[in-house]
C-alpha cells in the first residue's frame, strides 16, 4: 500500500523499553525475541542479537560483484521512453501524482502484459526516472522493458539480503504452494555467532515481512573450530581438515562422533591438526582426535556382531519377565535412565554431554558387565530365551539413541538385527516399535517403569567387589587365568547382597570361592583392600619376604623425601621468599607422604604379626 506524507505521518508507537518502531524491520525481529517466539542456545547470544536491532542503521542491499543475484530492477529516464510506452508511463504519473514526496517514494502494483511487476517513480538530480522491479525468468517482459528504454541494474543482491530470503523463496512463495505450506516456518536453524546480525536478523525480520511468521523458533549456536594453537582453521594459513580427507582415514561416523563429543556451550574448541600421509603418497591435514570416534565406532560394531551371533534362533514369544535374572533387571534400568537422560540433553540442544553419557552405557555397562555376565547363560537352555530377548531389545534401543551420532554404523546394524529378529519385543513390559530403517525409527521413550532402583544398588556393590578383586591381582601381577579364594568383611545388608550375588562376583573375578561375612578375620598372607566400606581379602596373595622387601625400599624412599621437604620447610628463607601457592603445595606435600608412610609402617607390622 501506498504510504502517506512524511509531514502527515504520526510518531509510530515504540517496542516497550526500546527505540524500535514496532512495525519497523527492527520491530518485526525483535519482537519474536522479546514475546519468547524465538529462542537463542546457548541464551547469551541472544543479547548480540538484541543490542545490535536496537542500533539498527539502513543498509544497501546491493554489491558491486561479479556473481551472486542480479537485482531483478529495470531503470529508465522519462526523456528517453519510446512513444509507442507513452500511455504506459502516463498512467504511473497520475497514479504517483499528489501521493507521495520525491524523498518518499512508494511501490505502485501494475503490469507488463501479463506479468505483474512493481514500479517507482524518483526524482534524481531533477531528472524524474522510473524504476520496474519484475519477478526473474519472464524473457518476454525483459523484451518489452528494453523495447521501452529501460536498463537492468548491473548490480547484486547483497548476500545477506539473499540469505534472508531463503526460508520461503526456496518454497514457492508468494504463491501458497504444498512445500511452504509444510516447510514454513521451520525449527531450528544452526549457525555460527558471527553471522547472527548479518543473517539470523534478516532471515526474521524478513520472515515477518513477506511471509508474515518467523522462520524457525530455536537458533542454535554452533562453537568454532580452532587448531591446536588456537587459530582458526583456514587456507591461507594451511591449518584447516578436509572433512573427504578425515572420512577417509577415519570414517564418516568417526568425525561425526569425535565433533559431536566436543561440542560444548564454549564459544571455540581446539583440534590439533597433523601431517597423514595417504596411499596415493600426498600429505593432508588430519587430526588424531579423531581416533576417538574410531575405537567407539569399532567397540560398536564389534559388540554388536558378538550380540548378532548369539541371537540366532531367538523365539520372542517365549520370553517371561518374572524369570529375568538381576543382571536384566539393572541393564534395562540402566538403559531406562540413559533414555531419559539423552533425550533430555538433546532437547537443550547439548551434544557431548548426551553422547558422554550413551558412551558410558554402551561401553561400560553395556559392553564391559552385561555382555560379560550374558555369554554363560547363551547356553543354558531356560536362561537362553530370557537373555536373547533382553539382550535384541537392548541392542535396538542403543542403536536408536546412538544414531543421531553415528548413523551410517548404527544403519548397518539394525539392518542385521531386522534380519535376525524383526520384532524386539519383552512381553508383559514393552516393545520396540518395528521400523524398516533405523533413520524412520521412532525414537525410545516409555521406559521409565523399568528403571529399578534395588538392582542398580546390589550391582553397584557387585562392581565395587569386582573392581576391588581386579585392582590387587593387577597390583600383585597375579595372572589373570589363576583362580582365588576371595572372602570379605561388610555390614549384614552388604554381606547379605553379596553373597546372593556371589556367582556373578566369581565369573568376572575369576573365583574359585567368595564368601562375605561380618566377622571375617583377615587370612595370613592375605592382600587387603576396601570397597564401598567392605573389606575384601584375596587369600595367598601376598609372599611375606618379597612383601617385606618391597615395603622397606618404599620405607626408605618415602623417608627420604618426607626429610628432604621437612627441610625445606625448615629454611626461613624458603618460607618468606617463595610464593604462598608453593610453600602450600610443600605442607601438603609433607602431609601426604606422613601418611603413605605411616601407612606402609602399618603393613610392616602386620607381616611381623
Amino acid at each position: 500500500p501506498a504510504r502517506e506524507d512524511t509531514a502527515k505521518m504520526a510518531v509510530p508507537p515504540l517496542i516497550e523499553g526500546t527505540d524500535v518502531p514496532v512495525n519497523s524491520l527492527a520491530g518485526l525481529a525483535l519482537k519474536p525475541l522479546l514475546d519468547g517466539r524465538l529462542r537463542f542456545i546457548p541464551q547469551r547470544y541472544a543479547k548480540t542479537y538484541q543490542s545490535w536491532l536496537e542500533n539498527l542503521r539502513d543498509w544497501p542491499i546491493s554489491r558491486q560483484l561479479w556473481w551472486g543475484h542480479r537485482m531483478p530492477i529495470w531503470k529508465c529516464q522519462g526523456k528517453k521512453l519510446f512513444l509507442r510506452s507513452k500511455d504506459f508511463f502516463q498512467r504511473l504519473e497520475k497514479a504517483q501524482k499528489g501521493r507521495t514526496t520525491d524523498s518518499v517514494p512508494f511501490l505502485i502494483p501494475t503490469r507488463v502484459g501479463n506479468v505483474e511487476v512493481s514500479t517507482q517513480v524518483r526524482t534524481e538530480d531533477d531528472k524524474k526516472y522510473f524504476y520496474i522491479c519484475i519477478p526473474e525468468g519472464n524473457p518476454n517482459v525483459e523484451k518489452e522493458l528494453e523495447s521501452m528504454g529501460f536498463i537492468r541494474d548491473p548490480d547484486v543482491l547483497d548476500t545477506w539480503f539473499s540469505s534472508a530470503l531463503w526460508p520461503f523463496s526456496t518454497m514457492g512463495w508468494p504463491d501458497d504452494t504444498p512445500e511452504l505450506k509444510t516447510f514454513y516456518p521451520g525449527n531450528v536453524l544452526c549457525t555460527a555467532r558471527e553471522i547472527i546480525t548479518l543473517w539470523v536478523s534478516r532471515m526474521v525480520m524478513m520472515g515477518q515481512y513477506c511471509a508474515g511468521d518467523i522462520p524457525f523458533r530455536d537458533v542454535y549456536i554452533h562453537a568454532m573450530i580452532q587448531d591446536g594453537e588456537g587459530r582458526k582453521m583456514s587456507k591461507s594459513l594451511g591449518n584447516g581438515i578436509d572433512p573427504l580427507v578425515a572420512i577417509n582415514s577415519h570414517g564418516a561416523d568417526a568425525m561425526r562422533f569425535t565433533l559431536a563429543s566436543m561440542t560444548t556451550d564454549t564459544q571455540d574448541i581446539r583440534m590439533p591438526v597433523q601431517k597423514m600421509k595417504l596411499p596415493d603418497g600426498r600429505e593432508e591435514n588430519t587430526s588424531p582426535k579423531f581416533d576417538i570416534g574410531r575405537n567407539f565406532c569399532n567397540k560398536l560394531w564389534n559388540a554388536s556382531r558378538f550380540a548378532l551371533m548369539n541371537l540366532e534362533g531367538i523365539e520372542p514369544g517365549k520370553f517371561d519377565k518374572d524369570k529375568m535374572t538381576i543382571t536384566d533387571r539393572w541393564i534395562l534400568s540402566r538403559l531406562a535412565r540413559t533414555i531419559t537422560e539423552t533425550t533430555k540433553s538433546l532437547e537443550e540442544f547439548k551434544y557431548a554431554e548426551p553422547l558422554a553419557q550413551l558412551y558410558r552405557f554402551f561401553w561400560n555397562d553395556f559392553c564391559d558387565w552385561y555382555l560379560e555376565w550374558v555369554k554363560p547363560r547363551m547356553q543354558a537352555e531356560q536362561q537362553r530365551p530370557i537373555a536373547q530377548n533382553v539382550l535384541a531389545f537392548v541392542l535396538d534401543q542403543t542403536l536408536r539413541l546412538l544414531h543421531p551420532f553415528v548413523p551410517f554404523i548404527t544403519e548397518g546394524i539394525f539392518q542385521k538385527l531386522n534380519e535376525i529378529t524383526p520384532t524386539r519385543k519383552l512381553k508383559g513390559l514393552t516393545e520396540a516399535k518395528e521400523a524398516g530403517a533405523l533413520v524412520v525409527a521412532q525414537w525410545p521413550k516409555g521406559l521409565d517403569s523399568l528403571v529399578d532402583e534395588d538392582s542398580e544398588k546390589q550391582i553397584a556393590l557387585v562392581q565395587a567387589a569386582i573392581r576391588t578383586v581386579r585392582d590387587i591381582r593387577n597390583n600383585r601381577s597375579i595372572p589373570p587365568n589363576e583362580m582365588l579364594v576371595v572372602s570379605a568383611k561388610s555390614q549384614q545388608e552388604t554381606v547379605e547382597i553379596l553373597n546372593r550375588n556371589a556367582e556373578l562376583i566369581g565369573q568376572l573375578a575369576r573365583l574359585k570361592r567368595f564368601e562375605a561375612g561380618t566377622a571375617i578375620v583377615k587370612p595370613p598372607n592375605a592382600a587387603v583392600a576396601v570397597a564401598e566400606a567392605t573389606e575384601v581379602y584375596v587369600h595367598d596373595a601376598i609372599d611375606p619376604e618379597a612383601e617385606r622387601g618391597r615395603l622397606e625400599k618404599q620405607k626408605q624412599r618415602l623417608d627420604r623425601t618426607k626429610k628432604a621437604t621437612e627441610a625445606r620447610l625448615a629454611n626461613e628463607d624458603f618460607v618468606t621468599r617463595a610464593k604462598t601457592q608453593v610453600v602450600e603445595q610443600a605442607r601438603a606435600r609433607l602431609t601426604e607422604l606422613a601418611e603413605q608412610l605411616e601407612a606402609v609402617e602399618k603393613h610392616l607390622l602386620e607381616l611381623e604379626s
